[in-house]
């Protein structure tokens, strides 16, 4: 016979904690639920902001040196020197931009940005291939970032032993000491190929990037979010002068930031600023007003700080990966290329390693500055235009 149920009283204890631990559970969790689908626009960048991330470091970060724009000068002109950069191109570490008649022709393209490496094939090439007599093929390398520069000149280097073990056969001549073909590198800047001197530019204009942008998000949502922005526009200021107002003391901190960035730069870790100081300087305050006027976008689009920080975090990470910050754009496929291109950070970072680093002028740089500032241009009135929509 089986015994009746023993009830002891702790187990009226114990359900009566859990009914008081989860009163109301049900109610609360369904209210949460409410909330995150009612916020269409925050749930939509926390699910698709890292699936775009995904995309970008599966597709566009890698360390692999590819297609790395060079420029020719191809003083011989004969099959020979065509066979030599045939070879050159098969490797697909270059790509050939264009063709220039002089040294100081390349030099200045290296320079201004659009070529990082210069193959020079001397007058009579031909003639010694044929003679076996050894010809020296001299290419020039923008050494300012040192894994691109040392993978190129690596690939020079083989690229032209390759050909002369090719010519010795052809001739015969496979006991010969001296291979006819001497290709010899040299790096233009950063000789040393200080990894640091190449980071460090492009670490002062992301941070500028980053500290002018989040001072400016913040700002402006913070207000809107405790009501006092709707205060001040019933005052007789205007949307415009109150905008402008509220973003030149944080125009003139990040100003401030990024020359104490560039400072640090030069002064702890010794990278010399090659180029014209007063240069630079404009440039940072076009990006600083580029940045700003970023930041202004992002706060009218966003009603509260947690949807200003998920889009900016959704600005920065492209900054990061496709403005060649880091990786090698060259590397990257040719849509996320492009894509790099409608990014800010892409072209102050070619103005200020080509100020710094190669001693670029504005006749070098005027490429990159005129898009710039166009992108400053374009961004502030889009952000006026959506500010005073938003809060007028």
């Amino acid at each position: 016979m089986n015994e009746p149920e023993v009830i002891r009283p702790e187990d009226f204890r114990f359900a009566n904690w859990i009914e008081r631990t989860f009163w109301g559970f049900h109610a609360v969790m369904m209210k949460e639920w409410i909330e995150v689908l009612n916020d269409k626009f925050t749930l939509a960048i926390i699910l698709c902001v890292p699936i775009f991330q995904m995309i970008i470091y599966g597709f566009g970060v890698s360390f692999d040196v590819r297609r790395v724009d060079t420029v020719i000068v191809d003083q011989d002109r004969r099959p020979q020197s065509q066979i030599l950069l045939d070879k050159m191109n098969a490797t697909d570490y270059f790509n050939f931009r264009a063709r220039v008649s002089s040294r100081e022709e390349a030099v200045k393209m290296i320079v201004a940005g659009r070529a990082r490496v210069a193959i020079i094939i001397p007058p009579g090439f031909s003639n010694k291939v044929a003679q076996n007599v050894p010809s020296q093929v001299q290419v020039l390398i923008d050494g300012s970032d040192s894994t691109v520069a040392s993978a190129v000149g690596n690939a020079a280097i083989a690229s032209g032993q390759n050909r002369s073990i090719e010519i010795m056969r052809e001739l015969l001549n496979v006991s010969a000491v001296q291979n006819p073909i001497d290709v010899r590198t040299r790096m233009l800047f950063n000789p040393d190929m200080r990894t640091t001197n190449f980071i460090l530019p492009g670490l002062v204009g992301f941070m500028a990037q980053t500290i002018t942008l989040f001072l400016t998000v913040n700002s402006i949502v913070k207000e809107r979010e405790v009501g006092t922005l709707e205060q001040l526009l019933v005052t007789p200021v205007r949307p415009l002068g109150l905008m402008v107002g509220k973003l030149i003391p944080y125009g003139i901190i990040g100003f401030i930031g990024t020359n104490l960035l560039l400072a640090s730069m030069v002064l702890i870790f010794n990278v010399p600023i090659a180029g014209n100081v007063f240069l630079l300087e404009a440039c940072i305050a076009i990006f600083v007003f580029v940045s700003l006027s970023i930041g202004i976008l992002i706060s009218t689009v966003s009603s509260n700080q947690a949807q200003a920080m998920h889009v900016a975090s959704f600005v920065l990470i492209p900054s990061v990966l496709l403005s060649g910050f880091i990786f090698p754009r060259e590397s990257m496929p040719l849509l996320l290329n492009w894509l790099g291109y409608t990014i800010p950070l892409t072209y102050f970072l070619q103005i200020q390693r080509g100020i710094v680093l190669r001693g670029a002028g504005v006749e070098d740089l005027w490429q990159w500055i005129l898009p710039l500032l166009f992108f400053g241009i374009l961004l502030i009135w889009i952000s006026v235009k959506r500010f005073r929509t938003t809060v007028g």
